[in-house]
């Protein structure tokens, strides 16, 4: 219907009034009261626009913007909420829980110092603050700073027992510091608190997994995807378990259910791509492989495990540029030199490959396997002392291991220590009276000291076995890369 525009005037002026009306009957008290009724509700749009709408009538009134704060922090705005916090903390200075949302919200926008220093100043105005010591241990997680975390959810604990949060963040700290018996311990207590807590069945199968206990962790991660199918991580974590069983098959499919839930996870596509590695087929490793590296081109171990993929088919040129990759990313993982050092030796590049080898073992000087390497290609360069030298560490760490004995008797002998050659050569045959090599080389030392009886005599029993595998060949392997995303709750 048409209506006169002389009308239309007319019918803004009574709505105008009408709002006026509106107004009046709703006062402040009653605008707040509509606000927390829209939060309580989860309407949080709604409850912000209601405390602005309170705050213009009551400008001075730290519980109003306290408030709105709280709905900005439902709605993920943290800037917005750390605003009103600030607001509500210069109007009453000793508002303890403004302290500790504000530094909350810090939290979550990862500013975790200055998160920290809010929920110091909340817990001197209140020292027996459970929740603002608890929000502090996550602060300190977050920095990497794991004892002073579980001395907070520790104390967290003290004031509250019951907290199953705490138990399950404490565990979780723990298991980063290597004490995975305490932190299983934690999350049993979780879990008892608690007896559905997902969260906490996910952490303590990896705790489980971390002990060896791969029963216990297939049973945890089972209950957590249990109670929450589209748990992707849990998958992940479990697939790493059937992987330590061997059970390739059920590794593979609870990877790929992984990553279904989770596509962009590079660990899900590395850790299967290594799983179909082990099963021989090594298409369709690369192939995951390279999808880990699309979505992560930072993804050290997925480099590394290419790299070895390389190298277990002769490949090594290939290999040498993904284990350099994955050195410049992560130039603490001491096996990948080991690794790299192999494919020089295949590549003719025996310089480099010591190098590797010495880097290898300032990392990690117990390194057997890298050792014996080290040793033979010292041999091989005629330098005896040190070959002699690594040939000693390693029989003081295999000290009855038939094959460390025969390298330090052989480094000994071309050192010139033919007595010393001698005894490591007979201990070598009394670990392993089938060890040719060994018998053979005695026979050389005999000869050498003039007991030629004793010399023939070994010659004859060395030629009567099997001859031996290279000394350098490796039987190392890298390990499934598994790394998993934080699981601490956080309220």
């Amino acid at each position: 219907m048409f209506v006169p525009r002389r009308s239309l005037a007319a019918l803004a002026l009574v709505l105008a009034f009408a709002a006026q009306a509106t107004a009046a009957e709703t006062g402040p008290d009653q605008l707040l009261e509509n606000a927390k009724r829209a939060f309580r509700t989860g309407e949080y749009n709604k409850a912000v626009d209601m405390f602005s709408q309170a705050i213009r009538a009551e400008p001075d009134n730290a519980d109003i913007y306290f408030r709105r704060g709280l709905a900005y922090e439902r709605l993920g705005n943290n800037k917005e909420a750390v605003g009103d916090y600030t607001r509500a903390i210069r109007l009453n200075p000793r508002l303890e829980t403004a302290y500790n949302n504000r530094g909350s919200a810090h939290y979550r926008l990862g500013e975790f110092d200055k998160a920290i220093r809010d929920y110091d100043r909340a817990i001197e105005m209140n020292p027996a603050y459970a929740l603002a010591y608890y929000n502090r241990g996550n602060a300190y997680y977050g920095k990497g700073n794991f004892q002073h975390s579980i001395a907070d959810f520790s104390r967290a604990i003290e004031i509250d027992p019951r907290d199953a949060d705490a138990y399950n963040n404490r565990g979780w700290a723990l298991l980063q510091m290597n004490e995975a018996e305490k932190a299983v311990k934690d999350f049993d207590r979780a879990i008892d608190l608690k007896p559905d807590y997902t969260l906490a069945y996910y952490n303590r199968g990896t705790g489980r997994l971390k002990l060896g206990d791969v029963h216990g962790a297939i049973k945890d991660l089972s209950r957590a995807i249990e109670l929450n199918p589209e748990y992707g991580l849990a998958y992940f974590q479990r697939g790493n378990a059937y992987f330590r069983r061997d059970d390739l098959d059920k590794a593979i499919e609870d990877y790929g259910h992984g990553i279904r839930l989770t596509p962009t996870h590079a660990d899900l596509y590395n850790n299967r791509g290594w799983a179909f590695f082990k099963k021989g087929n090594n298409a369709l490793a690369l192939r995951d492989i390279a999808k880990a590296l699309m979505l992560n081109p930072s993804l050290a171990r997925a480099y590394s495990n290419k790299g070895f993929v390389h190298k277990s088919v002769g490949e090594c040129a290939k290999a040498i540029p993904d284990f350099t990759r994955a050195l410049e990313l992560e130039p603490q993982m001491a096996p990948v030199y080991a690794y790299r050092s192999e494919c020089y030796l295949a590549t003719n590049e025996p310089d480099k490959a010591m190098g590797d080898l010495e880097v290898a073992l300032r990392f990690d000087p117990n390194d057997q396997e890298a050792l014996v390497m080290l040793g033979t290609l010292k041999e091989r360069r005629g330098d005896y002392d040190a070959a002699v030298k690594l040939f000693s560490r390693l029989v003081s760490l295999q000290p009855n291991d038939a094959a460390a004995h025969f390298n330090l008797g052989v480094a000994l002998g071309k050192q010139g220590a033919t007595a010393a050659a001698i005894k490591e050569l007979t201990k070598s045959i009394q670990l392993d009276p089938k060890m040719r090599d060994a018998y053979m080389s005695r026979a050389i030392a005999y000869a050498f000291v003039g007991d030629s009886r004793a010399s023939k005599a070994d010659f004859k029993a060395g030629l009567a076995l099997p001859e031996g595998r290279d000394r350098t060949n490796s039987l190392r392997e890298p390990v499934e890369a598994g790394r998993v995303t934080d699981q601490m709750s956080s309220r």
